[in-house]
């Protein structure tokens, strides 16, 4: 069930941007912006505007968003552990949002293929149906970009790893539109109103990751130049 009257605080660290939403059942605010690696630095202060922003106290909260990834494992750390200290403080509930869910959200209605650059020469990706009932109709997996099976019916290509490797698009009868989109905490509260994801005690919140690895071996990233 939508609940559109919700007091929502959204947090994404997943990428090198800083995405943060505040919405006190009516009015909405937000901050959006590259910080690099300043997530930890920057959090709290901007945190702390927006509940002076919107005149409202962690205690009115009914409930704190997280991106849980995939994503920067570093950032998603950083964003878990605050929204999970928040929520602590607050006595409130957490929602985790899958930050591929987010993109797809944000994308033109269609068949969505979100695809977001994971580093080490690998993609995370995954299909969506948002024309009709929005639904994820693949799992999230990562992988060599060269081993993502592209559909014929994809019509809209939403992320960042075209940029990195363009040449992933294959020949199209007609080709899908392409949209550079990050994760953005104003489509979390968005998706946190349909009732779609679950409420959780602070405790209980998780990441998902995907995968294990952070980093490449000095001998991995020497091979990866040599390509």
């Amino acid at each position: 069930m939508v609940n559109t009257r919700m007091k929502l605080l959204a947090i994404d660290t997943s990428t090198n941007y800083l995405s943060l939403a505040l919405c006190d059942g009516e009015h909405t605010a937000s901050f959006h912006e590259e910080v690099g690696q300043k997530h930890a630095e920057r959090i709290l202060p901007e945190l702390a505007k927006l509940l002076q922003q919107c005149a409202i106290s962690l205690a009115n909260l009914d409930a704190i968003v997280f991106g849980q990834g995939p994503g920067s494992f570093t950032g998603l750390r950083i964003g878990c552990g605050v929204a999970q200290g928040l929520a602590f403080a607050a006595g409130c509930p957490l929602i985790a949002i899958p930050s591929l869910d987010n993109m797809a959200y944000q994308a033109e209605k269609g068949t969505v293929m979100v695809c977001l650059d994971a580093r080490m020469q690998q993609v995370y990706s995954a299909i969506y149906q948002t024309d009709t009932r929005w639904q994820r109709i693949s799992d999230i997996q990562v992988s060599a970009p060269e081993s993502i099976v592209w559909s014929p019916h994809i019509t809209v290509v939403a992320g960042d790893c075209l940029q990195q490797y363009p040449e992933l698009l294959p020949p199209h009868h007609t080709k899908p539109t392409v949209q550079s989109i990050r994760p953005h905490a104003l489509s979390h509260l968005e998706l946190a109103k349909t009732g779609r994801y679950p409420q959780l005690p602070a405790h209980s919140a998780e990441l998902l990751y995907i995968r294990d690895k952070i980093a490449l071996t000095s001998q991995e990233q020497q091979q990866a130049r040599q390509k």
